[in-house]
């Protein structure tokens, strides 16, 4: 191998790889990247036993070849190097990196130990780049990480193409956050999958313009997404550990709550003063308006610029994180239904029908406060 590369597309690619790498190799060569030069281009490739990763950028080939090397190693080279040409060069083993005033050796792995990588999944359709990269930040805070066995489903999200909306939705048992954008088609799709958090969360916003998408019909096996020199295939996780009751739930409504979003949330940061992070913040509304009421014996109590539209006043507390957590993708007018202290509260913008935020109140907040 023998190529040449400008510094910083070679540094965007290499990082963007280096976030695939596994964290806990079961076997020492998936720590590496694979550099393939071919056709005036370079295609970098990591793999962790679950998600595969291919970058490929424009490079002026003098000759091709395969080589693997540390991946981190790889990473922090590359971007210690000045903004100008980059070299590299598979010599006696050993993967050269030359640039301008510096000079690397790294040590190469055994290529024929890789791994052969699945393929991508051919596309069924496509969505904007940046409204999918939105759309997961409005989401993934509903999201639970570290569920596990039946419960796995929470880890990722669920992403659903019916006839021209995608829609992605998180949950954690406790809220169900739903967004929902444009999908184009050349043909109808139905199709859907529980998307593991982690890849996500490399690749939301690391595609640009348009974001190509493939997804089973059943949820079961493999997705793939495609798009500005980006391919991302990795494992779906079972759809039937995905709670299948969020889209049957109703939030009943006696009373509605009507504000700025921002002074809403600000409004909760100020009562949450005297409290920890996560801890219930008190929702009282009535004719008399809107206060937050936070921290043992209700030590703050912040009235807020809102308004209520209800028969009876209403006593409703929630978890102070999960509640912020659903009023931040908001940036104007927040809609809050509720009803009883047991009932879930519904958050959204009346304005934009494209994001829902479902919260279960505390039934019992006297144990939490």
């Amino acid at each position: 191998m023998h190529a040449t590369i400008p510094q910083q597309e070679l540094a965007a690619a290499v990082t963007w790889a280096a976030k695939q790498l596994p964290t806990k190799p079961t076997n020492p060569v998936l720590a590496g990247m694979r550099l393939q030069s071919v056709d005036s281009r370079l295609r970098l490739s990591v793999w962790d036993g679950m998600t595969a990763a291919h970058a490929e950028i424009d490079a002026d080939i003098h000759e091709d070849g395969i080589v693997v090397t540390p991946g981190q190693m790889l990473q922090q080279v590359v971007g210690s190097l000045r903004k100008s040409e980059v070299t590299i060069t598979d010599t006696s083993g050993d993967l050269e990196v030359t640039t301008l005033g510096a000079h690397f050796t790294l040590t190469s792995l055994d290529s024929h130990d890789y791994p052969a990588l699945p393929s991508t999944p051919a596309a069924h359709g496509s969505v904007d780049g940046s409204d999918f990269a939105a759309a997961y930040k409005r989401v993934k805070a509903a999201m639970d990480p570290r569920a596990e066995g039946p419960f796995a489903g929470m880890s990722g999200i669920r992403v659903r193409v019916a006839g021209d909306t995608l829609t992605l939705t998180a949950t954690d048992r406790y809220r169900i956050a739903t967004a929902v954008i444009p999908w184009q088609s050349d043909k109808p799709v139905e199709a859907m999958g529980v998307i593991p958090g982690k890849t996500l969360a490399d690749n939301a916003a690391a595609i640009d313009g348009r974001l190509h998408l493939a997804l089973p019909a059943d949820g079961s096996g493999t997705c793939g997404m495609t798009g500005g020199g980006r391919q991302v295939s990795t494992m779906l996780i079972d759809p039937t550990l995905f709670p299948h009751r969020v889209d049957q739930l109703t939030v009943p409504k006696t009373g509605l709550i009507v504000g700025q979003a921002p002074e809403l949330i600000d409004g909760i940061r100020a009562a949450m003063a005297v409290s920890e992070s996560g801890k219930p913040v008190w929702i009282n509304a009535g004719e008399t308006g809107v206060t937050f009421r936070a921290g043992r014996d209700s030590r703050s109590v912040v009235e807020v610029d809102a308004r209520y539209e209800g028969e009876s006043d209403v006593e409703v507390a929630i978890n102070s994180t999960y509640l912020l957590d659903g009023l931040t993708p908001i940036v104007g007018t927040a809609h809050i239904d509720v009803s009883t202290p047991k009932l879930p509260a519904l958050i959204y913008d009346p304005a934009d029908d494209t994001y829902r935020y479902v919260v279960i109140p505390i039934r019992d907040p006297h144990k939490n406060n």
